[in-house]
């Protein structure tokens, strides 16, 4: 990504109009298109640790600069930011943990991996990790240099209070609440434009792959096989 790229959204998000956006649509074609060359790479780099990316389409993975509005206050038009899920499922899953790129300016750039909005069920097996002594997934979330490369745990939409049929002094009543399970880091617009972005991002990759591994082994829990 380019300076340039990070000025287009600073200025989208000021003049988040359809007439703005027309007249500077050539930036954001631009800008897109260095996106999906990082999301390309980043595939590829994934890849490494997690063999389910090595067919996935970075076209899948984007998502879309034109917000819904149908049911939001804000009627803006555009999103300030680009982002990318990348999972063999693209975009839309909902049942497979994925890797989260999101460029926006102001240092409010995310890297992640994860299961956002998991279904019910999955919802429930995580949290019946959780209420166990030995919980691999607050286990995780305790270690200090997993902490490091990623600090941030997305508590968007977390219940106010412990789900029903857990004790509210519970241990890991936090973590609990949790509506979603992903992890990520923010990063500088400075990083975002470096020459060593990309190597940055792969390099941070296994940790991501560790936590989506840890997280759809308790998801999908394999059947021992009978002899």
């Amino acid at each position: 990504m380019t300076t340039t790229d990070l000025q287009f959204l600073k200025n989208l998000a000021k003049h988040n109009d359809r007439a703005w956006f027309a007249k500077h649509k050539a930036d954001f074609e631009s800008a897109q298109s260095r996106f999906l060359e990082l999301v390309g790479g980043l595939i590829f780099a994934l890849s490494e640790y997690d063999e389910t990316l090595t067919t996935v389409d970075p076209r899948s993975c984007l998502f879309r600069i034109y917000r819904d509005v149908r049911f939001s206050k804000d009627k803006s038009p555009y999103k300030s930011h680009l982002a990318a899920y990348i999972c063999a499922g693209g975009r839309k899953s909902t049942n497979l943990p994925g890797y989260y790129i999101h460029i926006e300016p102001g240092g409010e750039s995310i890297f992640g991996s994860g299961f956002y909005m998991p279904e019910k069920d999955l919802l429930d097996r995580f949290r019946a990790d959780l209420d166990s002594a030995q919980s691999k997934i607050a286990a995780r979330l305790a270690d200090k240099k997993f902490r490091k490369m990623f600090p941030e745990i997305v508590d968007e939409d977390a219940a106010k209070k412990v789900p029903r049929g857990y004790s509210a002094d519970h241990a890991n009543a936090e973590l609990l609440k949790l509506k979603h399970f992903v992890v990520h880091t923010y990063l500088s617009d400075t990083e975002v434009c470096g020459k060593s972005f990309l190597p940055s991002l792969a390099k941070r990759g296994a940790a991501l792959h560790d936590w989506n591994a840890l997280l759809m082994k308790i998801a999908r829990p394999q059947t021992p096989r009978r002899i």
